[in-house]
């Protein structure tokens, strides 16, 4: 079992060490940085639905409520992987940036018939941009470059009740504690380009953030006959009270490019704090198992899904007047998806399915307004997703590997500004097999 642990302990070690910047987002360089899109390869594929997706085979820690629907004796955790390729266009050019990264590692289990818990390490925000132009000042040129990285990450750990679990009816509550940490970084250099010198200056500015914070879930379930079935899922965020230092570091230098030729100017640290407020997201779901039908040998029992959300994400403000573009606009989306299933019953029968009858397809649509501002007009992102699920079954266990795919765009409705993406996100969901003794859940008598 050690094994297994020190497998768990790398990879979780990997992600956060490998995780500091995951963004190529020219306005990340506002407020905190690019805030996470709480992804994941099926919620993706779904137009971004995340409180009200979840079953006994997928770890929601974005709905803290759903614990408890997980598997008795069985664990899940979750490793994800993003790419990003995006064209950015404005009236007088053009660039390309892409960005891979790892972005989150969870684990959940139940704990009793009525509770669940999870912890992990997931992504809050993150910052990555650069940008580089070339002034004549008539005599000399100077070389500007702008730059930003780093990223807030959250540790997270949360636990659900189901305070009504019964055939036809379920409702449970859960909340996830976390803590906040990481670095944000703005930097810009200028560079006298004579050909003889390499003279310049260098600031840097760093936000250090270090907080805590929760946030609360509840979902209600109902089935309706044998063959269809309701849910309405909620999370609401209290305002989030943010805390941290801000670093200022200036200098300047006879050649820009060797750090240690730098002669300090300023170098000072100011206690910073942030405001976040309240968040609200409903979410709605619907099933129907739709009729058996036989295909040679064998029955299938096909299934569709239908998912529907609204969020309300709340604005940013600083306390102190200590970083310029730092505030950020509330705001608002709409998801919508659906998931297909030739055969939902993929464990029981997978002796007898063909390769795509195991598969889940899945589709979606969603729009959104965007905390950034340009003269006052907030941007606009909307995208279509696509997605499958493919179970891993090469023993009886709940694992799959999911793939969503975002074709999407961001824009400012003045048209000076258009950024359109394709957004890649792979999920690993990993269960113990029922052969693999060392990671069942024991009950003592």
């Amino acid at each position: 079992m050690t094994k297994y642990f020190s497998f768990l302990f790398a990879l979780f070690t990997f992600f956060y060490s490998g995780a500091q910047s995951i963004t190529a987002e020219p306005a990340s360089f506002y407020g905190l940085g690019e805030m996470s899109s709480r992804g994941h390869g099926i919620f993706d594929a779904l137009g971004k639905n995340t409180i009200n997706v979840f079953d006994s085979s997928v770890l929601n820690h974005y709905n803290p409520a759903s614990y408890n629907r997980l598997s008795k004796g069985a664990t899940l955790y979750t490793v994800s992987l993003h790419s990003r390729q995006s064209w950015y266009s404005n009236a007088s050019a053009q660039q390309f940036a892409a960005t891979p990264m790892v972005e989150q590692f969870t684990l959940g289990f139940k704990i009793r018939k009525q509770m669940g818990m999870s912890f992990g390490l997931r992504p809050f925000s993150s910052r990555g941009y650069k940008i580089a132009e070339t002034s004549f000042t008539g005599i000399d040129s100077i070389a500007y470059n702008y730059s930003g990285k780093g990223a807030i990450q959250d540790l997270y750990l949360g636990y659900s009740y189901g305070i009504i679990e019964k055939p036809q009816t379920k409702w449970a509550i859960g909340a996830n504690a976390s803590y906040l940490f990481g670095t944000l970084i703005n930097e810009r250099s200028s560079e006298l380009l004579t050909g003889a010198t390499a003279a310049g200056g260098l600031e840097r500015n760093s936000l250090i953030m270090r907080s805590f914070y929760t946030e609360i879930g509840t979902y209600f379930q109902q089935s309706i006959g044998k063959k269809h079935s309701i849910g309405l899922s909620v999370v609401y965020q209290p305002e989030l009270n943010l805390s941290g230092t801000f670093q200022q570091e200036l200098y300047s230098s006879a050649t820009i490019g060797v750090p240690n030729s730098y002669d300090t100017i300023l170098n000072s640290n100011t206690a910073f704090s942030a405001q976040l407020a309240q968040s609200l997201q409903l979410g709605f779901s619907y099933s129907y198992k739709l009729p058996t039908f036989k295909r040679q040998t064998r029955e299938l029992h096909p299934q569709l899904q239908l998912y529907a959300s609204m969020s309300n994400f709340g604005a940013l403000s600083q306390n102190q007047n200590l970083l310029t573009g730092f505030d950020q606009n509330s705001y608002a989306r709409i998801s919508f998806g659906a998931q297909f299933q030739p055969e939902y019953r993929v464990v029981e029968n997978i002796a007898t399915l063909k390769a795509l009858e195991k598969v889940s397809y899945r589709i979606g649509y969603y729009q959104q307004s965007l905390p950034y501002t340009s003269n006052n007009i907030q941007y606009q992102e909307q995208g279509l997703t696509v997605g499958l699920g493919l179970p891993l079954l090469a023993q009886v266990s709940l694992s799959s590997l999911n793939v969503g795919l975002t074709f999407g765009q961001r824009t400012i409705d003045t048209g000076v500004w258009k950024e359109q993406f394709i957004g890649a996100r792979v999920s690993l969901i990993l269960a113990p097999s029922n052969f693999e003794k060392w990671f069942r859940k024991r009950q003592l008598d």
